[in-house]
């Protein structure tokens, strides 16, 4: 055991929460919500349509991106809940409305929003970490806020429930 603990030392997260290896990984259980979330936003999409479901999405996202401000464990989890529910709900109104809004090429659509996809998640985790240095955590929630903001005046304009 010794010999594991000189090879692994615990590594503890910052302050002001001072969270172990297994506390800090525990709160990533949020993400599971994802599996509950989004059959129930399915129906609720058939009803509202993708585009007001997509901007309710984010505006439940950009509102637990707000909550993890607040230096409190609770708020953060809460926060990251809401999160991980408003992420899996936009990305099914995205996909559904690709769906129901391509009469040609939807394989083509399809390639095109996956790639986009990831470079926008590419993107999405290098932006962040250069802000990091400067204007620490609350920096990179307002320029995911401002990226949520340009979403939900894009999908107001453009999108067109089908």
């Amino acid at each position: 055991m010794k010999l594991w603990a000189s090879l692994f030392p615990p590594t503890w997260a910052d302050k002001p929460f001072f969270l172990g290896p297994a506390a800090l990984a525990s709160i990533f259980a949020v993400y599971l919500i994802g599996a509950v979330i989004t059959p129930v936003t399915g129906h609720i999409m058939d009803r509202v349509g993708h585009r007001k479901m997509l901007m309710g999405a984010i505006v439940v996202s950009g509102t637990g991106l707000l909550l993890t401000l607040i230096h409190s464990m609770p708020f953060i989890i809460v926060g990251l809940a809401l999160m991980a529910s408003g992420v899996f709900t936009s990305q099914s109104a995205a996909l559904s409305h690709l769906g129901r809004a391509t009469n040609e090429a939807r394989s083509s659509a399809s390639g095109l929003y996956v790639s986009l996809y990831y470079l926008g998640g590419f993107v999405g985790s290098v932006l962040p970490g250069f802000l990091w240095r400067w204007a620490g955590w609350p920096g990179c929630v307002t320029v995911v806020l401002c990226i949520q903001g340009l979403t939900i005046l894009i999908t107001g304009k453009l999108w067109h429930d089908v």
